[in-house]
């Protein structure tokens, strides 16, 4: 067997650092309302330099209590209530369902000034203009602020204008144009060498369709089409950067992300404290997703060390951590896991690809439910659909920040005796990154098809991989969360409280 070198995806950290880390993020909020008493909060919408783009739960609730509680006491300003009603928080809600693009429009609209509209609604104006609320902008120059905006070379600009896109999308149609049916001319006399195209419909005459798509940097852009049908609701996002084509595993495509979408499965960071052989702490932190309100999935090697001498002490699951904007949300305890019964460290540093990263899945047990709505399907790969999706919570960026890449997989290698495939990946991932699921859209379903594992890297190859399902994998995972016992995984032990109060700190 060839060797080769593994770079895990497994982020390690010690305990100064991890609290270096947490005392390092700050989330400002300046003060937006001159006019609002003394009874009324500070602003909740972060400012557009901030790495978060939507109020904590906490602010959530304080808002909404006071606007719809004591509305003549606070005075809020239209600009916040605009955003608030755009973004779907005036029912707490987490998507597009919750939202009133009329009511954003209405705030938006007093807000405007000498038909001045305010910086921090200069975006939200092009998307009343595309759609259809407002003349104030051509249809062109509404996609141009985007653009200028998605295309700036500043990651935080880009994304949030992406989220303010997809964020739009749930008040527009979806369609998904027919082959040879894309135009760059309402004439319909330039047609483009385009495949079926997932689009945003903004208008329609006769069989003339106006549409909004995206291209390789998730870029809106204006076109025409001549045929469409209505678009698979499964699809999570649109407006989405990917890798371009030939790409090596070296490109980031990775877009932040500031709430779950709906229709990917819940996922949340797996923190995994160990003591080590000398007595001292040692943390990791991994991307777990939710199977069942009490049952994850995530990478084995995030049961280990990267030494593997490492003892187990506690494992903890935060569930949607971008939603407490940087700050420490509450973590529920995980009380069991299993791991493949062939994954073991030693893998890594031998080179041994197939039984490491093959193996490189387990599964664990809350101490108490999370509610969910809709568990996520498993499935093994569809070989005739290329692009994959994941979120994650990588460790090179902003502490508890979401993001999401779509990414080209290929088969790289075949599993044997009870190992997954291995599966390549065009872009890049980062450490944190471990244990993400892979997902595909088939069938109209959002499927689990994979857990994230390790890159390779050697002289002919630097991409991430990770193991695919397979019937008999998916099988013993529907074992495990039976209560049944598996002859695939076996039961990882945690350490003893006991034992636990005598580890060095």
């Amino acid at each position: 067997m060839h060797n080769y070198r593994l770079i895990s995806l497994l982020n390690s950290i010690g305990l100064a650092a991890a609290r270096t880390a947490r005392n390092a993020v700050a989330v400002l909020f300046s003060v937006f309302c001159s006019a609002a008493s003394a009874d009324c909060s500070d602003s909740i919408f972060p400012p557009a330099a901030s790495a978060w783009l939507l109020p904590t739960a906490e602010k959530r609730l304080e808002f909404g209590e006071n606007i719809n509680v004591s509305p003549a006491v606070c005075e809020y300003t239209n600009i916040e209530l605009a955003q608030w009603y755009f973004w779907g928080e005036g029912s707490q809600g987490t998507n597009t369902q919750s939202a009133d693009i009329e009511l954003a429009y209405r705030h938006a609209t007093q807000a405007v000034s000498a038909n001045h509209w305010p910086y921090e609604l200069a975006l939200m104006h092009a998307a009343f203009v595309l759609k259809g609320m407002d003349t104030g902008l051509s249809l062109e120059e509404a996609v141009r602020r985007y653009r200028r905006e998605i295309l700036s070379g500043d990651p935080l600009r880009r994304d949030k204008a992406l989220a303010m896109l997809n964020q739009l999308s749930g008040f527009l149609p979806r369609v998904m144009t027919a082959p040879n049916a894309v135009f760059a001319d309402s004439r319909l006399s330039k047609p483009l060498a385009l495949q079926p195209t997932l689009a945003l419909q903004l208008s329609k005459r006769g069989k003339k369709n106006l549409i909004l798509t995206a291209d390789t940097d998730g870029a809106p852009r204006l076109l025409w089409a001549n045929a469409v049908v209505d678009a698979d609701k499964s699809i999570s996002l649109i407006f989405q950067r990917q890798a371009s084509l030939g790409a090596s595993g070296s490109e980031d495509v990775r877009q932040q992300l500031w709430r779950l979408p709906t229709s990917m499965p819940r996922s949340g960071i797996l923190l995994s404290r160990f003591t080590q052989a000398d007595g001292s702490y040692y943390e990791s932190r991994c991307t777990a997703t939710q199977l069942a309100s009490q049952w994850l999935i995530s990478a084995s090697h995030c049961l280990y060390t990267p030494a593997g001498d490492g003892q187990l002490r506690s494992l903890q699951f935060i569930a949607d951590p971008n939603a407490s904007s940087g700050s420490d949300g509450a973590a529920t305890p995980v009380t069991a896991a299993w791991h493949h019964r062939q994954h073991h460290p030693k893998h890594q540093h031998n080179g041994e690809l197939g039984r490491y990263s093959g193996s490189d899945i387990a599964l664990f047990k809350l101490a108490s439910p999370i509610p969910m709505q809709k568990p996520p399907m498993l499935a093994i790969p569809n070989s005739q659909n290329l692009w994959v999706e994941s979120l994650a919570y990588p460790n090179d960026k902003t502490r508890y920040t979401l993001w999401s890449s779509r990414c080209r997989s290929s088969l790289w290698q075949r599993g044997t005796q009870k190992l997954g495939d291995l599966y390549v990946l065009d872009c890049f991932s980062y450490a944190g990154q471990s244990g993400a699921v892979l997902t595909q859209n088939n069938d109209s379903q959002r499927q689990i098809i994979g857990v994230l594992s390790a890159r390779i890297s050697n002289a002919s190859i630097n991409q991430p991989v990770f193991a695919a399902l397979t019937h008999a994998l998916i099988k013993e995972i529907k074992t495990v969360m039976a209560g049944e016992h598996s002859a695939l995984f076996v039961a990882m032990p945690i350490m003893s409280p006991v034992n636990v109060a005598a580890a060095k700190p």
